[in-house]
């Protein structure tokens, strides 16, 4: 039986936490999760309620679903972030590669459904640098600016999402090196 007072060898405290990197990064790796998932539901749900259900509030129907993928993409993030205290690493693992192919979905259709970058929102006549598109009028030319930080939001967390990923796999598994292996059989 333990002494009152004592404290059990498994709970986390301030010393043994910091005393650990390992600890301190996931912890870490979840907040900026949570916080890229809140910051990019922000300006997904605001794209969203501009637009509301009707395609040609949209630049073309592609964006409008992809906006879709990403609303999903950040609750699952949300329910990962409640999750994971609960669940096991090897399934959290599963479920950090799901939510970053989602993520990397949601960011490379964005990439690819819209034509604005960084350098061209500034643009004085986007009717000429966005000739023959919807997305040179002004409706959605005004949101340039949101639509690449969403963009950029989805490749931030696209890439914590596969980084977590490697890392969990890598604190999952020993890799150890065979001797004496070669490709074409062993060597004389």
């Amino acid at each position: 039986m333990a002494k009152k007072g004592a404290e059990h060898e498994d709970s986390v405290t301030a010393r043994n936490f910091c005393a650990s990197p390992r600890r301190a990064l996931y912890a870490t790796g979840w907040i900026l999760m949570f916080c890229i998932a809140a910051a990019t539901l922000g300006i997904v749900s605001q794209q969203l309620q501009r637009g509301g259900n009707d395609y040609a509030n949209y630049g073309n129907m592609m964006f409008k679903h992809v906006l879709g993928v990403l609303l999903f993409s950040v609750l699952l993030v949300f329910l990962m972030c409640i999750g994971h205290f609960y669940a096991t690493i090897g399934m959290m693992t599963f479920w950090v590669l799901v939510a970053a192919v989602f993520w990397g979905v949601g960011a490379g259709v964005t990439f690819q459904s819209c034509p604005y970058r960084a350098y061209n929102c500034g643009n004085s006549d986007p009717l000429s640098t966005f000739a023959g598109t919807r997305w040179g009028e002004e409706r959605f030319f005004s949101q340039c600016s949101r639509i690449v930080a969403m963009q950029g939001l989805a490749w931030a967390e696209f890439g914590l999402l596969t980084i977590m990923f490697f890392a969990m796999v890598g604190h999952l598994f020993t890799f150890n090196v065979r001797p004496n292996t070669s490709f074409y059989g062993p060597r004389v």
